[in-house]
């Protein structure tokens, strides 16, 4: 089954859809190392400020982020790098959707990335209620 016919039959799951928001917003108020910049993606952010033209460069470094997240063997710094380049995102705001053709593959291989990872936490969390 391909990525987004699960990602379908997930979204028919009233209770997987609270999870799914209960945990992005945990994720987004509650954990500080997720609000921690490096130099580079501050630097970034920074001029980005001002100028429109910092937007690639910044994409870019996110994504070259997800995609060293999605590579670490550790199921923790895997799940780490993944909701600190969410975050990221997340605190953008307005401009992903001003951005739009910018953000848009940036935003499809981050929802392909943490998708798999909720789900697999909600399936845990079901599992463990049902002992």
């Amino acid at each position: 089954m391909n990525v987004q016919k699960k990602f379908e039959k997930w979204s028919k799951d009233e209770r997987f859809l609270r999870y799914v928001n209960e945990r992005m917003r945990e994720e987004i108020t509650d954990v500080p190392e997720n609000h921690l910049l490096d130099p580079q993606y501050e630097e970034l952010d920074e001029g980005f400020d001002g100028h429109d033209e910092y937007i690639e460069p910044l994409v870019t470094y996110l994504t070259y982020k997800l995609q060293l997240a999605k590579l670490q063997r550790n199921t923790r710094k895997r799940s780490d790098g993944i909701w600190w380049v969410f975050v990221q995102v997340a605190m953008q705001g307005y401009y992903v959707q001003v951005f739009a053709k910018d953000f848009d593959p940036l935003l499809t291989a981050l929802q392909e990335a943490i998708m798999p990872m909720l789900h697999g936490e909600y399936v845990r969390l079901l599992n463990r209620k049902k002992r």
